[in-house]
């Protein structure tokens, strides 16, 4: 009898598991050290990084099937290149008119698991209301809540995300003047590495 309630509860618990909702985390909060985001131009004559910490949106991830969906959303204003002036330029008009185009924004549509913690990722990708479908390699690391976590000042399950890719800046009309080719690429990189967590 004891082997048959053992065997009916192992059966229970496997199916729980197989069937698992996946795990809902939110990006933005914590440390802002802990969500950065990067653009890189390299140029004949300049080369600058640009970052911002102010990186919010929402992670859907379950680490038994490794599959999940994001939405990462970036503030655009607030990229620095540690240079005030080319920062006005690049919020500009002539730029990346962050006034009229407050956020850039990727929305995954493909999740594909690769191996371990790697992943091939397709999503919509939005700057300058310009949106491309774009595919990237990214790193997407599941951690359980624990005293490390806790440390950090995380809440619950967390979730790190880091992916880098190049984007050509005239495809999203964002066009690099004459004068100015020589100190900003049109190829771009940017790079991501956040946080999220499932404690509120």
């Amino acid at each position: 009898m004891k082997l048959k309630s053992l065997l009916v509860l192992t059966m229970v618990a496997g199916a729980i598991i197989a069937n698992a909702a996946p795990i809902n985390f939110t990006l933005g909060k914590g440390s802002p050290a802990m969500q950065i985001a990067q653009v890189e131009s390299v140029a004949d004559f300049e080369t600058f990084t640009g970052r911002s910490h102010k990186v919010s949106g929402n992670v859907s991830f379950d680490p038994t099937k490794k599959t999940g969906s994001a939405k990462v959303v970036i503030d655009a204003a607030s990229v620095s290149t540690g240079i005030d002036l080319r920062d006005e330029h690049m919020r500009s008009a002539q730029w990346l008119d962050t006034d009229k185009y407050k956020t850039i924004e990727f929305v995954t549509t493909k999740v594909q698991h690769v191996t371990g913690d790697d992943y091939k990722v397709t999503g919509k990708f939005t700057m300058h209301g310009v949106t491309k479908t774009i595919t990237v390699n990214a790193t997407v690391k599941y951690m359980k809540a624990s005293s490390a976590t806790q440390n950090a000042g995380l809440k619950g399950d967390v979730v790190q995300v880091k992916t880098s890719f190049k984007v050509n800046l005239s495809d999203y009309k964002v066009m690099v003047p004459a004068q100015a080719k020589s100190k900003v690429s049109n190829t771009v990189t940017i790079s991501l590495t956040v946080f999220g967590q499932s404690g509120a």
